[in-house]
């Protein structure tokens, strides 16, 4: 496989699955998983986002009851958007490596 090819199915597509078909398996599934449990998991911002709008129409809105109900899923989805955010970083690294590694060996 073509190191642009892994690099953009890695940076466009789902992090993780081009490292693992440039030839690092281990550290690309590692990333495939990160990504997507973090974008499993960033699911609950959603969750959160939308009963914020809810809440927002009515006349009365209290900050402290709205975290109250809803603050588990805002940690649950910041800590999977973090995860997701980390595994495309890294994801992105690992392209530039793979891409260097094969202009290197040319």
């Amino acid at each position: 496989m073509s190191p642009w090819v892994a690099a953009g199915i890695n940076l466009l597509a789902w992090p993780g699955v081009g490292t693992f078909a440039g030839g690092h398996k281990v550290s690309g599934a590692i990333q495939a998983s990160m990504a997507l449990i973090g974008g499993i998991l960033s699911l609950s911002l959603i969750i959160v986002l939308f009963n914020l709008a809810l809440k927002l129409d009515s006349t009365r809105f209290d900050t402290e009851e709205f975290m109250a109900g809803n603050g588990t899923y805002l940690i649950v989805g910041m800590t999977g958007f973090c995860l997701l955010a980390f595994a495309w970083i890294w994801a992105a690294v690992s392209s530039f490596l793979i891409v260097n590694e094969s202009k290197t060996s040319n």
